[in-house]
């Protein structure tokens, strides 16, 4: 059967958190650069660049993953959106100057607290809610939140605005095209698509076992064109938050996706010595599965295949 498996990428991503000097590049508030220079592919074709881009999808789906949004004692999407929603009404009322910024900044940690699951991993308290209906998740000092009135005042922040120009996380420049759109067009929510699109490699490793189980590559009309397809994917994405197997011990939810490997998974250990792992290995290992014995680690495999096998059977009868 030939393998339909995407390209296999050596890099350890981009470069990760930035120097205390980037981060003083721009200290000025100004007003926001053009659209092109945000963009990864700089002048190349803005359709490509806009559908490579992972960080705002729609006006309900966006990504705060590599500002820290999971780095949080409880990340739980009702935690989450209860946090943001203070943050967002309480920015709302402050003024535009450097000293309001700051102030509210330490007010942020003062409520919230500073402790975090991954300590060296930094959350930045200006994560906020975006638009009308606080419907996705945001830089509260971007120029096109609310009442910056196109003012960038991203400088202040702790990686300062250049970040915002430079860096795109792994999975922007490393999942085939094919598998970006995919995850872009199914899923529907911020929390969720935070969680999943920055997995570059548990969403490779999914991609790749049902292109082999489909013997086809896949695309996104696959899953559009097709609700039952569509509740299917999202439902094995939904793995990433609610997998039974991991330790008991483990509540962190945040993902460390930097090149540093600071706060990598460890490797999955087999229960017994001697003990063989199917080819879910990596998948397992990417959901941090903590296999007490030989009949869980075969029980979390049956758990994956029944998964799979519900994407391969909605794909089949579509």
């Amino acid at each position: 059967m030939t393998s339909y498996r995407g390209n296999e990428h050596h890099s350890d991503g981009p470069a990760g958190r930035l120097t205390h000097a980037h981060r003083q590049a721009d200290i000025h508030m100004r007003r926001p650069a053009t659209r092109e220079s945000d963009s990864p592919c700089g002048n190349a074709d803005a359709q490509t660049a806009e559908e490579s881009t992972l960080c705002q999808v729609s006006d309900h789906v966006s990504c705060g993953a590599c500002c820290g949004l999971y780095n949080v004692p409880v990340a739980s999407r009702n935690a989450l959106v209860r946090e943001l929603k203070t943050r967002t009404r309480q920015f709302e009322t402050m003024p535009r100057t450097v000293d309001a910024i700051f102030e509210f900044k330490r007010q942020v940690e003062m409520r919230e607290g500073k402790e975090r699951p991954m300590p060296d991993f930094h959350h930045c308290p200006f994560l906020g809610l975006m638009g009308p209906e606080h419907a996705t998740v945001g830089c509260l000092l971007h120029p096109e939140a609310s009442g910056n009135h196109g003012l960038d005042f991203r400088s202040v922040s702790y990686y300062g605005g250049m970040t915002c120009h430079i860096y795109f996380c792994p999975s922007t420049r490393l999942l085939p095209q094919r598998y970006k759109q995919i995850v872009r067009s199914v899923i529907d929510d911020w929390y969720l698509y935070g969680l999943i699109v920055t997995e570059t490699k548990l969403l490779q490793a999914f991609f790749e076992e049902l292109e082999d189980r489909m013997n086809r590559p896949l695309y996104a009309e696959d899953f559009t064109a097709h609700g039952a397809c569509r509740e299917a994917l999202k439902f094995l994405f939904l793995l990433r938050v609610s997998w039974p197997f991991r330790g008991p011990d483990n509540h962190r939810v945040a993902n460390y996706f930097f090149n540093d490997h600071l706060y990598a998974r460890p490797p999955l250990q087999p229960p017994s010595k001697g003990q063989s792992i199917s080819r879910y290995r990596l998948i397992l290992q990417e959901l941090e599965t903590d296999p007490t014995s030989n009949h869980a680690l075969r029980q979390a495999e049956l758990y994956l295949d029944d998964r799979f096998k519900l994407v391969q059977d909605a794909l089949e009868t579509a």
